[in-house]
């Protein structure tokens, strides 16, 4: 793939096609973890696979203890994020060919699918060991029921054990989306023994990881298959 120069931010592509999806990342940033590997792997199956830098450079490790402010900052959707998507990811994407768009998105990055599945051009969201209601209710104490009752496509969640139950199976964003026409098409995966932030930086030394993880990968690229084409 490529870094490109988008004003101010920098845009790792990888892939050629009409079909796009935006991958948004965890706390970790732009070179965190297994991020671009994953971005890779979807490419490979045939999608122009985008990678903003959100953070501009920035990244947080989970100890830091300006954490929480720091995310507050970063998540304001309708202050620098929302610009970001419209003035910035989507003119750019489409200047490279993409007509129609999913969004994946890790810990962090899942309150952007959320944000992004509420555009027309998305036709699905994927999120792996999603951080909603911890960002969204605890950090920047909104009403999570309305970011969700926003979203206007087929959503796939892939949960870890210690995930908040709002985000799994029976939880309020499945009571949320079960109502609407694309309800039925929203699936919900549950990885009890996996941990938080599994997929982009568990210990694949552990074949259990590492077999949740290719799992959970595949998972995403069949949900993508099925709605993005």
């Amino acid at each position: 793939g490529v870094v490109d120069k988008v004003g101010a931010m920098d845009v790792y592509r990888v892939g050629v096609s009409n079909k796009c999806v935006i991958w948004c990342y965890d706390i970790y940033g732009f070179q965190g973890g297994r991020t671009r590997e994953y971005c890779d792997k979807l490419a490979e199956k045939g999608y122009m696979v985008l990678l903003p830098d959100f953070f501009r450079g920035e990244w947080r490790d989970v100890e830091d203890p300006d954490l929480c402010d720091w995310i507050k900052k970063q998540t304001d959707w309708y202050g620098e994020r929302q610009l970001d998507w419209v003035e910035k990811v989507l003119p750019y994407a489409r200047s490279h060919g993409a007509e129609v768009f999913a969004a994946v998105g890790t810990c962090w990055g899942s309150t952007m699918v959320l944000r992004l599945c509420s555009y027309g051009e998305f036709k699905a969201g994927a999120c792996m060991h999603p951080a909603l209601t911890f960002i969204i209710e605890n950090i920047q104490k909104q009403d999570l029921y309305e970011v969700l009752d926003e979203v206007q496509c087929p959503q796939l969640m892939i949960t870890a054990g210690n995930d908040h139950p709002n985000e799994k199976k029976g939880g309020l964003a499945d009571k949320v989306w079960s109502v609407m026409k694309f309800g039925p098409q929203c699936e919900f995966k549950e990885y009890p023994d996996m941990v938080h932030g599994w997929t982009v930086r568990g210990d694949f030394r552990d074949p259990c990881v590492d077999n949740a993880s290719r799992a959970a990968l595949n998972a995403v690229i069949n949900f993508l298959r099925s709605y993005l084409g």
